[in-house]
């Protein structure tokens, strides 16, 4: 915009030397001499930084052209842009601005008072055109700021949440520690002290009173058992079911994969997930997790979907992507791995690249 400025200035300082030049009796060096200066002092405006300076350096142009405008009056016509060049700095004071450049005015006569309005009206045409493009890019630069601040709050929120959901998990555990240390402490604990105290009285009573001493020990021996089958019930209650294990384990590997890739994912499950043994959740686990890899590799796809499915004699494990796909499959190391793995269990694995690409792992299981 400071390139339209200077253009228009030129043009109608150009205009104002070839009006000068033929309308002059004959040739005056004073005159290129002050419109050399003029020249001089705008590129001292262009080269000074700072607002004050450039204030100042427009100030001292209106002056030596309200001077040269006695010499010559052409020079008047020159007058309305650096007025409102002062104005850019006061946006508020147009109104004295547009009484400013009405004054020359006053003293311009027939040709001259036309000219000078043409000038005038080029002048404020570029002020309006500079003041719309500055407000723009105020407006602009209030909503990115805006919206850096709205990111800073959304990262700080961010965090702050991550922080809480760290904290919280933390004092799940230390609740779920406290709660067994306490179960422990009351029940098992007791019994055993029990147990304890009754065979160190049955060796006391060992020898003076060996009936009661026997008595003592077959109870310390029933104590310790009720123990031992409290720790195996709190052991059995507190572990979560292998299938909790297995199906937890799967969606938090597929949502790891959607927030490293951006791709869109969703896990469904069906049927009885208890027959699910630990060797068949590790196989469907890292071949769901090699599938999702290839898509991301190859497929070329935008999301992909999981479902777990346990079928009256087989498990199912399928994973459909959106991708390109391929009428031909060439197996690699991945797929050959999946094959090999899904072997062991008698298992097999099934690529399809019709619609997308799809592989599907077939597992037999001995439930009902």
């Amino acid at each position: 915009m400071e390139l339209w400025t200077v253009g228009n200035k030129t043009i109608l300082l150009l205009f104002v030397v070839i009006a000068t030049y033929f309308t002059a009796a004959k040739p005056d060096p004073w005159i290129v001499l002050l419109f050399l200066v003029y020249s001089a002092l705008n590129l001292v405006l262009h080269i000074v930084k700072g607002s004050r300076l450039k204030q100042g350096a427009i100030v001292v142009i209106e002056l030596f052209l309200i001077g040269c405008a006695v010499y010559h009056p052409f020079f008047a016509l020159l007058l309305p842009f650096g007025c409102y060049e002062l104005a850019s700095f006061y946006p508020r004071k147009n109104g004295i601005v547009l009484l400013v450049i009405l004054i020359p005015l006053i003293f311009l006569r027939d040709s001259m008072m036309v000219l000078y309005m043409f000038a005038a009206a080029l002048s404020y045409f570029n002020y309006v055109l500079v003041r719309q493009y500055m407000d723009r890019i105020v407006r602009q630069e209030d909503e990115n700021e805006l919206m850096r601040k709205d990111m800073h709050r959304l990262a700080r929120s961010l965090n702050e949440n991550k922080d809480f959901a760290r904290a919280s998990e933390y004092m799940v555990k230390l609740e779920e520690r406290s709660r067994l240390t306490q179960q422990i402490h009351d029940g098992i604990g007791h019994s055993m002290t029990g147990a304890l105290i009754q065979m160190e009285a049955a060796k006391r009573l060992l020898h003076s009173d060996p009936h009661t001493a026997v008595n003592l020990l077959q109870n310390a021996i029933g104590i310790s058992k009720e123990a031992i089958e409290e720790i195996r019930i709190t052991l059995k209650s507190n572990k979560p079911p292998v299938e909790q294990l297995g199906l937890s384990r799967l969606k938090t590997a597929v949502e790891a994969f959607s927030g490293k890739t951006g791709m869109m994912t969703s896990v469904v499950h069906d049927g009885n997930m208890e027959i699910v043994t630990p060797l068949q959740w590790k196989i469907i686990y890292e071949n769901v997790t090699e599938a999702l890899t290839n898509s991301a590799k190859y497929s070329g796809a935008t999301s992909v979907h999981v479902e777990i499915r346990v079928l009256n004699r087989f498990i199912k494990a399928v994973v459909s992507d959106n991708g390109q796909g391929s009428s031909m499959i060439v197996k690699g190391l991945g797929l050959i791995g999946m094959e090999e793995r899904t072997a062991s269990v008698n298992g097999t694995v099934i690529a399809d690249g019709s619609q997308g690409f799809t592989v599907t792992t077939l597992i037999p299981h001995g439930g009902k």
